[in-house]
């Protein structure tokens, strides 16, 4: 008898860890994939990128700054020759933000192309952002802003505080990136 409550033990335990599995694709898993593609762009910006203009404010913008630990770029730019991967890699970003464990902060319909916001952890607690804009014109971009504790409605007030540091060898790589989308 024993060996049954035994068996059965090992069996539900099993059958347990079979099931709280989760295999959906994470974005971080989506991201480190297509970094490896060479048809998106990706850039990953440290978080020192990111400097107050002004070092007179408050120290809950000063904690927010701190908060955010890196921040992520990827994009696909649309060509004529990669109509279908567009396609299909701008559905599996939109299955991966469906999962209910990212909660949409907004979403705007622009006509060809949509921007959403979305995060990662409790509502004045953050530990991810995500933007996801897509044009059907030009392509998609996903920035994940990656931090600890986040709080959105400080990011906001920061966001009028922060300048980036304009000789960062990343900064000057993204922003030839983004003007090669132009």
């Amino acid at each position: 008898m024993n060996s049954a409550i035994k068996f059965f033990g090992i069996l539900f335990f099993v059958m347990f860890a079979f099931i709280s599995c989760n295999n959906s694709p994470t974005l971080q898993e989506y991201y480190v994939t297509s970094k490896e593609n060479d048809a998106f762009i990706s850039v990953d910006l440290p978080a020192n990128i990111l400097q107050l203009k002004n070092n007179e404010v408050s120290e809950d913008v000063k904690q927010t700054l701190a908060s955010i630990k890196k921040v992520n770029f990827l994009a696909l730019q649309l060509t004529d020759s990669n109509e279908a991967l567009y396609t299909s890699e701008k559905l599996k970003v939109k299955a991966i933000l469906k999962n209910p464990k990212y909660k949409q902060l907004m979403r705007m319909n622009l006509g060809k192309g949509a921007v959403s916001v979305n995060y990662l952890g409790e509502e004045d607690a953050i530990d991810e952002v995500v933007l996801f804009g897509s044009d059907n014109n030009k392509g998609f971009a996903v920035v994940r802003v990656l931090g600890e504790n986040m709080n959105p409605a400080e990011i906001m007030k920061m966001a009028q505080e922060i300048e980036l540091d304009g000789d960062s060898e990343q900064l000057k790589q993204l922003g030839g990136l983004i003007n090669g989308l132009k």
